[in-house]
């Protein structure tokens, strides 16, 4: 049977402060020893994931800007995985990888972001209208790697200025009533153009069957952006404590709570899974 892990990164596989991935090296070593399929599911841009992706030395797909995008690189999708012919005759080169868009193009999610923070008098404010140096501040992250972090194409990721939280349902009816979504990230909300994570493992979830016939598939998240492609595998696991607010996860009787957030609580949860098979 193959083994597919399915795994968000940032708080997930990596540290929140470090970005690092060290503490899960030895569940990494053993899906490897496996012959499983790690396949990167994210909110980061493709030149971000990219620099994990070679650090783990997988050569799957990677799922980038929150299902936006899904990357190969050598290779087709596992399986033949069924796109929509529109998407195929959309493939596009970028950074030696093979992208297949599922996404709004992200002009167009500019735009409309500042159409929502008019339209509802909500002071919103975008990655496209933040600096690297801003980007770096919010994040934590080096400012040649916001820079990579600002260079997006399927996800706008932004801010509420000093509004309440309640203000978060009103952004989305106006996302909602444009055919968009609003997807709730650790550090910030994303405006996209389609259905998120959750259509993209969908898509490279039939593909791997189709090839492999038997299958496991594992997923691992932590937050309720995470949450549709964890409804969709066989071993879901949610790390950290719920957050206020959170919604439930339709799948809760058969998933795992982890109560460590990063990478070790990735590799216990991992290991944990590995052990019982």
């Amino acid at each position: 049977m193959k083994i597919v892990v399915f795994s968000d990164l940032d708080e997930t596989l990596l540290d929140k402060e470090t970005y690092s991935w060290a503490p899960a090296q030895e569940a990494v070593e053993a899906l490897r020893k496996r012959e499983a399929a790690l396949v990167l599911v994210t909110s980061k841009t493709l030149g971000e994931v990219a620099l994990f992706h070679r650090e783990l030395g997988f050569d799957d797909p990677l799922v980038f800007e929150n299902g936006g995008g899904i990357a190969v690189r050598g290779y087709d999708l596992p399986g033949g995985a069924v796109l929509p012919p529109h998407v195929r005759r959309s493939v596009i080169e970028k950074q030696g990888f093979r992208v297949f868009p599922l996404g709004m193009e992200y002009e167009s999610l500019v735009r409309s972001l500042a159409e929502i923070s008019s339209e509802t008098a909500i002071p919103l404010k975008g990655f496209s209208a933040m600096s690297a140096e801003e980007v770096a501040a919010l994040t934590g992250l080096p400012v040649e790697q916001a820079v990579a972090a600002r260079a997006r194409l399927f996800d706008e990721p932004f801010v509420i200025l000093g509004g309440p939280k309640s203000d978060e349902t009103e952004i989305m009816n106006a996302a909602g009533r444009r055919g968009l979504t609003v997807a709730k990230g650790g550090r910030f909300l994303h405006l996209i153009g389609h259905s998120g994570k959750g259509t993209a493992v969908s898509m490279l979830l039939e593909g791997f069957r189709k090839r492999y016939g038997g299958v496991l598939s594992v997923g691992l998240g932590d937050s309720p952006n995470d949450f549709p492609f964890l409804e969709l595998v066989d071993r879901p696991v949610i790390l950290g404590k719920p957050s206020k607010g959170e919604p439930p996860l339709r799948c809760a009787d058969k998933a795992c709570r982890m109560p460590l957030r990063g990478p070790e609580g990735w590799n216990r949860a991992v290991l944990d899974i590995l052990a019982s098979l």
